[in-house]
């Protein structure tokens, strides 16, 4: 071996890939778009979770990356689409556009019993807007935005490359496209202004409104931290998450560092110095109780 081979990285192959390559246990497939790439495995179908890219991930250009969420969906043993975007797209493309839209002409989402679209941030854009291909299929959405478009949304500052995509496109405001969904989980921080003023935008029947406060902007990353987000993911692609359960899960926030931060912030930007004294102690006083520490003596 020469000294130039001996120098090159070793190459991990991504899960899918071991998944659907001409000896992997599952059929599937792999189409790059432009700035975007979809990658199917086909696991069961009764299931077929639609995941979609979010911010942190989008860009990433290591040859084993996955799609959002693919090993927790494979584990589960369900059938996934994963939407791959090669940066802050928002999926504001053309070309993407048009094969999901041939995805739906050819029939291939009318070959599994149920279809979930998930994602966070970004990624719950996409699982909301990108809905109407599939009528009647379940949403789960984190932190979602409902669209950048300046004229609909102007008072959002948060995302300036987003901002610069195509909003003319199709598919470019969630709000309108949510309709002929099923059932859709909204999961965001009613403190939060910007996602709440979002979350508001996409009223109707058949949405769900979970509030994760104190979770700030990462409400997936959260659920993460504490080992729900797989709970909640799976009874929400069951389609038996409720309000009352929602909240016995995140229960566990209390003694999270960072929903202590959001918490802290929140009031001392309300002008509350005595309530966030307040809760400083309550959270200590939940650490200690979670950890099975003795209380100190008063």
């Amino acid at each position: 071996m020469s000294a130039a081979e001996q120098e090159q990285p070793e190459i991990t192959l991504p899960g899918w890939f071991k998944d659907i390559y001409p000896a992997g246990p599952f059929d599937g497939f792999y189409h790059k778009r432009g700035h975007h790439a979809v990658v199917h495995v086909a696991r069961s179908p009764d299931v077929l979770v639609v995941s979609f890219d979010n911010l942190a991930e989008a860009g990433g250009r290591d040859y084993h990356r996955d799609a959002w969420a693919a090993k927790f969906i494979g584990d589960s043993g369900w059938s996934h689409l994963g939407i791959f975007a090669s940066g802050p797209t928002w999926f504001r493309e053309d070309k993407l556009i048009a094969y999901l839209e041939f995805l739906r002409a050819s029939g291939f989402f009318r070959q599994f019993k149920k279809v979930v679209m998930c994602g966070t941030s970004m990624g719950g854009f996409g699982a909301l807007t990108f809905s109407s291909l599939v009528p009647g299929c379940s949403v789960i959405a984190f932190s979602p935005q409902s669209t950048l478009s300046k004229e609909s949304a102007g008072w959002d500052r948060r995302f300036p490359k987003g901002r610069r995509q195509d909003w003319t496109l199709p598919f470019s405001d969630a709000a309108g496209q949510i309709q002929s969904a099923g059932q859709i989980y909204l999961v965001y921080d009613p403190f939060d202004a910007l996602d709440r003023r979002h979350a508001k935008r996409m009223e109707g029947a058949n949405v769900m409104h979970l509030h994760a406060t104190g979770f700030g902007h990462k409400s997936a990353f959260v659920l993460r931290r504490m080992s729900r987000l797989k709970e909640v993911m799976t009874v929400a692609v069951d389609g038996s998450l409720t309000p009352q359960s929602f909240r016995q899960m995140i229960e566990p926030r209390k003694a999270i560092y960072l929903y202590k931060k959001n918490m802290m912030q929140y009031l001392e930007a309300r002008n509350k110095p005595q309530m966030a004294e307040a809760f400083a102690k309550a959270f200590k006083r939940k650490r200690r109780a979670l950890r099975g520490e003795a209380q100190p003596r008063s």
